[in-house]
């Protein structure tokens, strides 16, 4: 009877250790991931906290990631935030939020702004979207602005409903980027609203869906455009609908000599802009960055780009280099 005591005791004695074993490295493995998980969520509640207090995301939110991803405790406070807080703090959580994203994506020491992190995407593009508030708005203008058109085709569905309860300028620009079939009826249907129909987003969208006629449109007014400082925003509208017609209209203009002059202030070379309209489609290609233009050997490298993607050629020589050029102050007295 003692001995079988015995051996009772010491194989619940050995069941102990391993159950303890077992919790701690269960405990490990649940904070893989999150870094040092307790403070992480410390600070992210502080920080939610100063928010409540009508305080502003500061703009650094480099101290909120674990291994060089966003940490996952603190990514599910922002979650809860977006859920239950009061708009100004849902606001600054969705500028902390695309902030965290920018800060993860590799380009990011190198001067991108991509938002490229799925889990960042999926809230931006997420629930924050469902009501017509200045989050959303903010929301939208990072989808816009940040994520890649491949990414936003995961969120297609979501965001054509979120289109067809909440019509947008903003997110019919966001619908003609990752080009969403899935929105094509509500773009259609707006086409047919003489007030919508009229709108350049609506319009923009169309022609990234396949309206040849409006795309058509937009690039003939480009090409035959002398106003430099419309013609740059005829630009922008091409790069919005981003179709291989719209930008080979843009790439072939790449060696425009014409200049945006701000009187007394610079001098810019319309060629940023039509950059610009390249660099929205192409977002990681470092020579379109703004810091890569330093010397005409850059914009030959762009131009080699315009050549091997759109197959453009040109007839007349590159200007002399020019991106931006201030005017010399005045001394004293002049």
């Amino acid at each position: 009877m003692n001995k079988n005591c015995n051996t009772v005791k010491r194989c619940f004695a050995a069941f102990c250790v391993a159950a303890v074993l077992i919790t701690g490295m269960a405990a490990g493995i649940c904070g893989c991931g999150s870094g040092k998980e307790n403070g992480k969520l410390t600070e992210i509640q502080e920080e939610i906290g100063r928010f409540r207090e009508g305080g502003e995301f500061g703009g650094d939110a480099g101290r909120y990631m674990t291994e060089g991803r966003p940490d996952a405790v603190v990514l599910e406070e922002l979650s809860r935030g977006l859920t239950r807080e009061e708009e100004h703090v849902r606001e600054q959580i969705c500028h902390l939020l695309a902030d965290l994203g920018k800060r993860v994506d590799p380009l990011y020491s190198k001067g991108g702004e991509l938002i490229r992190d799925r889990s960042v995407v999926a809230m931006l593009a997420g629930d924050v979207l469902s009501r017509q508030t200045p989050a959303r708005d903010i929301c939208l203008e990072y989808l816009l602005r940040n994520v890649p058109a491949v990414l936003l085709k995961g969120f297609g569905k979501q965001l054509a409903d979120n289109l067809r309860l909440f019509p947008d300028q903003v997110l019919l620009l966001v619908i003609a980027k990752a080009k969403l079939t899935e929105a094509a009826e509500t773009v259609d249907l707006l086409m047919e609203n003489p007030g919508w129909a009229k709108e350049a987003e609506t319009r923009v969208a169309a022609a990234a869906l396949g309206n040849r006629e409006i795309e058509k449109e937009f690039t003939d007014r480009f090409m035959a455009e002398t106003d430099p400082k419309e013609k740059s925003r005829l630009a922008k509208l091409l790069g919005y609908i981003g179709t291989q017609t719209a930008l080979t209209a843009v790439a072939g203009e790449m060696r425009t000599d014409l200049v945006i002059e701000n009187p007394n202030v610079s001098v810019r070379s319309l060629r940023i802009f039509l950059v610009e309209a390249l660099r929205y489609n192409y977002p990681d290609k470092l020579f379109l960055f703004d810091n890569a233009v330093s010397s005409d050997a850059d914009y030959e490298v762009i131009e080699k780009f315009c050549e091997d993607t759109f197959g453009v050629r040109w007839k007349s020589e590159r200007p002399p280099f020019l991106w931006i050029e201030g005017f010399p102050s005045a001394g004293p007295g002049e």
